[in-house]
């Protein structure tokens, strides 16, 4: 009896290693998305959790397939923290040992779940199998998988299965479901491999999460349908709900009330992409109906999507050919074209479109053209262009001619040239922009100038300039002060518009204004106050503050004043800080003169009484580290630490509204020195320090 029961488990175990080929090869093409690099001898384990109404579900991973093979065989520990109890924070978290030990279940008891969950089966032949080489003779697959070594492979494959399947992840050793949580609580949960040994490297999976993190997983977004002959292409978006769902259930129904599904396996994305695309088989002049749902990591189901519903239609096999677009003489066309009369009965009418070119979309000139014409009169045609019939069908995808060119007479000029604008460098290179002109037939503009007032101005460019903008170079240091330019546009029969209106501008300095001098400042309560006086240059239109604190190479400009102003106090200082101020002269065109002699001042202190109230540290789980302050305008906040004799360096960046945090990665019996330092957004630094034994 004994030996009849081994023999039939092998049977049936030959049978299931059939079935887990054919969804291995299946779950190769995944592995590219999943497979991570190892580095060393380090053993990283990723730990997620999710929140069910009842429960926190955990799912772990490692890094590596050493780290793999280790883990396997020696197992993890679960421990949770209690955090938080009833909005308060514990001074010493309460820890639990929830499970010592957790390793894949043997084998023999994984032949029930693996009957029923083909995902488990791949992952009992990833743990026990005497081989593990997947291969597909001289298929597609195999010349495209080159994976070097069978630990790789049983690695990638469960992590794969176990990624889309939460029960048979359990079953592994890779998952846990805590029912002892309580509402009102929350949790910290590490995950730490066991048995490690000095020259292993561990980082140990942690979560933060309770009850109330729990939500609905939401419904799939962005659902659609594109319906062809005998055929429906299903669209969806991936990318954007990838942090709730890795594989989605797609269902088919023939009358909207009893759905099927089109695959006994979710579908997820292998290919990367943002979105999922599935294409299914329909017949043609009948409705179906489609929904879609999400599923989890953790195999929770979301909701369904709307209900999209349609129906494949045949393709017209007869299809419009334009003969001939005469323009009649009025300003008309008359277009003739050929269509097979056996099409007439399967078409609602034609339509005649038209579009500046070929590769432009077509709009509809005229819609609603009986079947039975061959001929029509068309009063509005573009002046050039292209022209084609469309056979519109009572069901099904349209046919449209080829596009047909049309060229009527035409003497009317395009548009005078809009909202001209420009400016002249330093250097004496003219940049110049306008409208850009919309005209069907329009081919390009023609640039002239001139230097003086009034006078005729001269055309730059014979060949026809394509863009909006233009570039010239004149002499910024002959006797003329401006310079003048109008711009004309042309179409393709070389039609002239008028000349647009005149621009005119000022040719740049190249000379620099004598500086000012600081001749009077004070600190005041309201600042410090500057007082200068300058030369007569007329070129001056305004002045220019300029300020760096003491010790500084780097001056900002905190001032521009007009001609009138020749006195600033800026109000922008630091209390108690030395500053260095100077100003400069600058011209209409932004030239800026020399600095003037540079003046040394201190602002005067204030005192606001702002400070650091309180900072101090317990080793928990680690060091748990609190704080408390009543200053204003936080720029940053940021914590340095010290571990043994190391130097003080920045640790961690947190919000300005964050008042604690903990240092999981703490060492026992390692002394620590944390240092907090809190800047305003006026520059004032407040910082205070702590000892951790």
């Amino acid at each position: 009896m004994h030996s009849r029961k081994h023999t039939t488990t092998r049977q049936h175990t030959a049978t299931r290693m059939r079935t887990i080929h054919l969804i291995s090869c299946f779950l190769l093409l995944l592995l590219p998305i999943h497979l991570q690099a190892a580095g060393g001898d380090t053993i990283k384990v990723s730990l997620r959790a999710n929140a069910q109404q009842d429960r926190i579900q955990l799912r772990w991973a490692v890094n590596s397939p050493s780290a793999w093979y280790f883990t396997n065989k020696n197992g993890f520990t679960l421990v949770r923290y209690t955090i938080m109890r009833d909005s308060t924070v514990l001074e010493t978290p309460e820890k639990i040992t929830i499970a010592h030990v957790l390793k894949p279940q043997p084998l023999d008891d994984w032949q029930h779940i693996a009957q029923k969950d083909n995902y488990a089966a791949i992952i009992a032949q990833a743990l026990y199998g005497e081989d593990f080489q997947v291969s597909g003779g001289q298929s597609n697959i195999s010349q495209i998988i080159a994976l070097s070594q069978e630990q790789q492979q049983r690695y990638a494959m469960s992590l794969v299965a176990a990624e889309m399947s939460f029960p048979a992840a359990m079953f592994a050793g890779w998952g846990y479901e805590d029912y002892t949580v309580k509402k009102g609580e929350r949790y910290l949960y590490q995950i730490v491999p066991l048995h490690t040994t000095t020259k292993q490297q561990v980082e140990v999976g942690a979560s933060y999460i309770s009850l109330s993190d729990y939500s609905e997983p939401p419904r799939p977004l962005d659902f659609n349908a594109v319906w062809g002959n005998g055929s429906v292409l299903l669209t969806w978006d991936y990318k954007n709900m990838l942090h709730y769902f890795n594989a989605y259930h797609l269902e088919r129904s023939e009358d909207k009330q009893h759905f099927t599904r089109v695959s006994k396996t979710a579908l997820t994305n292998i290919m990367g992409s943002d979105r999922m695309f599935y294409t299914d088989s329909i017949s043609n002049g009948k409705t179906y109906y489609y929904r879609l749902q999400g599923v989890t990591a953790f195999g929770d189901a979301g909701s369904y999507s709307d209900i999209l519903s349609g129906k494949g239609t045949g393709s017209l096999v007869y299809v419009p050919f334009i003969k001939q677009a005469m323009p009649d003489g009025t300003g008309g066309v008359e277009i003739t074209w050929e269509f097979d009369e056996r099409g007439n009965s399967e078409i609602k009418g034609f339509e005649l479109r038209q579009s500046v070119s070929v590769d432009s979309a077509f709009t509809v000139a005229v819609a609603n053209i009986p079947p039975v014409l061959r001929t029509l009169r068309y009063a509005n045609p573009l002046p050039e262009g292209y022209l084609t019939v469309a056979a519109i069908p009572h069901e099904g995808e349209e046919r449209e001619s080829f596009p047909h060119l049309l060229q009527m007479e035409d003497s009317i000029p395009p548009a005078i040239p809009k909202g001209l604008k420009g400016y002249v460098d330093t250097l004496g290179v003219v940049h110049l922009n306008w409208d850009k002109n919309s005209e069907y037939d329009f081919y390009g503009y023609r640039i002239h100038r001139g230097h003086t007032k009034g006078e005729e101005l001269i055309p730059l460019n014979d060949v026809a300039h394509q863009s909006n903008t233009f570039t010239d170079t004149i002499n910024i240091h002959n006797l003329n002060a401006k310079v003048y330019y109008a711009v004309a546009a042309l179409d393709r029969r070389y039609n002239q518009s008028a000349l647009s209106e005149v621009l005119e501008l000022e040719k740049p300095d190249v000379v620099k204004p004598s500086p000012p001098y600081i001749t009077r400042y004070e600190s005041t309560a309201e600042g410090i106050r500057l007082e200068w006086v300058t030369g007569r240059d007329e070129t001056i239109r305004s002045f220019r503050v300029y300020r760096r604190e003491k010790g500084s190479s780097e001056a900002v400009q905190v001032a521009i004043t007009d001609t009138a102003a020749v006195s600033y106090t800026d109000a922008s200082v630091v209390s108690g800080t030395n500053y260095i101020y100077y100003v400069k002269s600058a011209t209409k065109s932004g030239l800026e003169s020399d600095a003037s002699p540079e003046i040394a001042v201190k602002s005067k202190a204030k005192d606001t009484g702002a400070d650091i109230t309180q900072f101090k540290g317990s080793r928990q789980n680690g060091i748990v580290l609190t704080w408390q302050h009543n200053i204003d305008n936080i720029r940053s906040v940021s914590i340095y630490r010290r571990e043994g004799e190391e130097s003080l360096s920045l640790w961690r960046e947190v919000e300005s509204s964050q008042r604690e945090t903990a240092d999981l990665t703490a060492k026992r019996n390692t002394a620590y020195e944390y240092m907090l330092v809190i800047k305003d957004r006026q520059g004032k630094v407040y910082s205070k320090n702590i000892s951790i034994k």
